[in-house]
């Protein structure tokens, strides 16, 4: 993954997850998404919502480009 997600740009982002081997699910009645990676232990519960791109989805996009063991 050579390109890194900015902020604003929430759908580059979530292509970037399922390039990488995510899934995104729905979280029903909620207004929310699951974003579940088998490098990771717990999968991420954001609000679907929001036009930008929240920090803890960065921080584990950043981990998956850089290759690096996941911290959580």
């Amino acid at each position: 993954m050579n390109t890194h997600p900015h902020t604003s740009d929430i759908r580059l982002a979530k292509r970037l997850w399922l390039e990488a081997g995510g899934q995104i699910e729905q979280v029903r009645r909620t207004g929310e998404v699951r974003y579940v990676h088998p490098d990771f232990e717990r999968p991420l519960r954001l609000n679907d919502r929001r036009k930008d791109v929240p920090a803890k989805l960065l921080t584990r996009l950043n981990q998956l480009g850089r290759g690096a063991g996941p911290t959580a």
